[in-house]
């Protein structure tokens, strides 16, 4: 599903836009993934696994989610540097068809200024705007106060608690937590 821009004021007064991402800028989508993975260990991802990824596998996700009906993936660029993405992925199984599960991720230099707010006001507003979805659902890891608060804001809940979910590099075990908001 391709997203038509959509300009928004960030926090400094800078404007910013957010759209899909074309598969050209695989390169910009792949480096921005890897910072945000090595900046916080809040990601499903691990620096440790930059070998699983490359610019033709980012060009194809990209063109598979534009290509997409059941999924949006749109990015923030501000001052012509993709800040982060923020993507949606709609269940097509009947019995799970009325979810949706939504993940972001921005890069340090660009948290506090408002684009995460900003990016889930869109996907909320997608959601809604498709037939049949009741609920949204995502999952942080424990320790992510940050993002936790951004998810709260944005009237998500805790659902679930999956004990010991997530092994860090220096073996510490951290809870995953389930978050809905029901539209």
């Amino acid at each position: 599903m391709v997203i038509d821009p959509i300009p928004i004021l960030l926090k400094d007064g800078r404007e910013a836009v957010l759209r899909s991402l074309i598969p050209e800028e695989a390169p910009a989508l792949l480096e921005c993934f890897m910072r945000c993975a090595e900046e916080t260990y809040f990601l499903y991802v691990d620096p440790m696994d930059r070998e699983k990824y490359s610019v033709d596998g980012e060009r194809r996700f990209l063109e598979e989610y534009n290509g997409s009906d059941s999924g949006a993936l749109i990015g923030c660029f501000v001052d012509g540097h993709l800040a982060g993405t923020c993507d949606i992925t709609f269940q097509t199984d009947f019995k799970a068809r009325h979810r949706g599960g939504v993940g972001i991720a921005i890069q340090r230099r660009f948290w506090g200024l408002g684009i995460g707010t900003a990016m889930f006001r869109a996907m909320i507003d997608i959601s809604r705007a498709r037939e049949g979805i009741a609920q949204l659902e995502l999952d942080f890891i424990e320790g992510n106060a940050r993002a936790r608060a951004l998810y709260e804001k944005m009237g998500f809940r805790v659902c679930a608690v999956l004990p010991d979910a997530v092994r860090l590099f220096d073996g510490r075990l951290l809870n995953e937590y389930r978050m809905i908001l029901k539209l």
